[in-house]
């Protein structure tokens, strides 16, 4: 994708502690990080004040990724948990102050949108990954354009076992229960970045890699991405988790598993591309 399609267009990428407003200038980064404010009406002045800041003037069209669950269509929000004043609230009424089209989607989705476009998935048609860290992301940007199915593609919380741990969605057994941060945490009474035994290590590739080869199965991406905060782990990780794909290899070829390669920008460049291109 070339820059230049970016220019006039913003992204807004709402985080837990911060709401990050950018765009581009030629090939520059430009962000605008806002810390949290405290009410849904001050984020929004903000949020509005800093596209129109970043530009000098109106935005060609804005794209919003939030934490969920949420409705795509109508950037409808019910109750998001870690963030406050997320209730009961409609993020397309920005698009009046904005005063240009506003599309808003799933954080995981956003991310994984800009994975698929400017990221470890350029140039391939299919791509698919997941986030590990508070909770389990998921996603599938089908050549270039975010797939949701009838409501939204849930990676992360498909069924490991029906008779394992409660899930924070109250389901049981999801993959969420087995090998989030907080799942993690519960379980050992560790953070992730503390843990240093192998064996931990294999078990969690194992279950990851169950989770990475049904969606082969099912949607056979040309590669799939791990993002979030575990996957800092490195080698720790990666190693086992080659070895189980590989030994899971059945009737299809695996697929190419690969790093996220923007890290913390995703989320603003894959809002930046859906306010360009929007829900297509």
């Amino acid at each position: 994708m070339d820059y230049t399609d970016l220019q006039g267009y913003v992204g807004v990428d709402i985080g837990g502690q911060s709401i990050k407003v950018g765009t581009y200038e030629g090939e520059e980064l430009v962000v605008i990080d806002i810390p949290i404010p405290d009410t849904y009406e001050a984020s929004k002045k903000a949020t509005v004040a800093a596209a129109h800041e970043l530009l000098g003037g109106t935005p060609l069209g804005v794209g919003i990724g939030s934490p969920g669950p949420l409705d795509w269509r109508t950037g409808y929000v019910k109750f998001t948990p870690n963030i406050p004043w997320a209730r009961e609230i409609h993020y397309l009424e920005m698009a009046d102050d904005l005063g240009c089209p506003v599309w808003v989607d799933n954080d995981a989705n956003v991310a994984g949108l800009a994975e698929a476009c400017m990221g470890a998935g350029e140039g391939l048609a299919y791509v698919t990954g997941f986030t590990l860290g508070t909770g389990i992301g998921f996603f599938f940007v089908n050549n270039g354009r975010i797939y949701h199915g009838r409501y939204d593609v849930e990676g992360g919380h498909q069924i490991i076992n029906p008779d394992g741990p409660l899930c924070g969605c109250s389901g049981k057994g999801h993959l969420e229960a087995y090998i989030s941060a907080t799942a993690i945490e519960r379980d050992t009474g560790m953070k992730p970045a503390d843990i240093n035994d192998p064996a931990f290590w294999d078990r969690y590739a194992r279950i990851l890699a169950q989770a990475i080869m049904t969606t082969n199965s099912i949607l056979c991406p040309d590669i799939v991405i791990l993002g979030g905060g575990i996957i800092k782990r490195g080698d720790m990780l990666m190693q086992p988790l080659e070895k189980h794909i590989k030994s899971m290899e059945d009737i299809l070829p695996s697929p190419l598993v690969r790093v996220a390669k923007l890290g913390h920008r995703a989320g603003v460049v894959g809002a930046i591309i859906l306010g360009k291109y929007g829900h297509q």
